[in-house]
This record gives structure tokens, sequence and C-alpha cells, in this order.
């Protein structure tokens, strides 16, 4: 039985969904990746300092986002329609700097993104960078063997 229009529709916007947060995520790990690689060999500790500095960033980032995603009423664990109304974080979707600059990126510049609501939040975005961010240092260190 061949899928409906509905069931394509649906994974078409979960694979742009999808796309659009793996891209943010991946973009925060390897920018997080350079910066610790940068800082690391500038303070003469060298790849070992930046697996270091890649685990405490990844931590940090882990626990911004978590904060960022903690909801701060009753309200805002309500549903889709009703989150954001009341509460001291507002729920503005991808209004940042940095969100418009993944943007540009070469897979999602290509595809048109569904609307906001429909998206992952940045806080949650920026939970799976982190994600990467500690991924990246635990392979450093048992993958690549460094110290």
């Amino acid at each position: 039985m061949p899928p409906t229009d509905a069931v394509r529709d649906r994974l078409r916007m979960f694979g742009r969904v999808g796309l659009d947060a793996i891209t943010y995520a991946i973009t925060v790990a390897a920018l997080t990746g350079i910066g610790a690689l940068i800082i690391g060999i500038a303070t003469g500790g060298g790849i070992v300092r930046a697996k270091s500095l890649l685990f405490v960033a990844g931590w940090l980032l882990l626990a911004y986002a978590t904060v960022r995603l903690w909801p701060t009423s009753p309200d805002d664990v309500g549903p889709p329609s009703n989150r954001g109304v009341t509460g001291s974080i507002p729920a503005a979707h991808d209004s940042t700097r940095f969100q418009s600059f993944v943007r540009t990126l070469p897979p999602l510049r290509w595809i048109q993104l569904p609307p906001s609501e429909k998206r992952l939040t940045p806080p949650g975005k920026l939970l799976l960078g982190s994600l990467l961010v500690l991924l990246l240092s635990f392979l450093m260190e048992t993958a690549f063997g460094v110290g």
C-alpha cells in the first residue's frame, strides 16, 4: 500500500525539522571545537588542553540549554499554542544572529524550512549541539588517543 500524501508531507516536514536541528548542532560543535583548539594551542596545552576545554564547554552548554528549556510557569507546559504566552523567557523562535548564520549554511539555504512553531526551539538545538561537543571530546580521548 503506497503512502498517502499526508504521510509524505509529514515525513518531509520531519526531515526538514531534523535537518535544521542537526545543522545547528553540528555548527555549534564545529565552532566550539575550533575555538577550543585555538585556545589550547595558544595557551601551550595543545590538543590535550583542547579536549579538556571541549569537555568543560560541553557541560556548560548543556547546563545553559537545560536552564533555557526549563519551564518558567505551568502555562509553558501546555499545548504548543499556549507555550510562551506568559513567562520570563520569551518564546521568540529563530531570532538569534547565530540561527540566521546557520540558515545560510549549505543544507539549509537550499530548502524551505517549516514555520518556526513546528521547528525545534533554539535551546533544544543547543542541547543537541552540547551533546555533540561532549561526543567530540569523548571521541578525541577514546578513538584518537588524545591524552
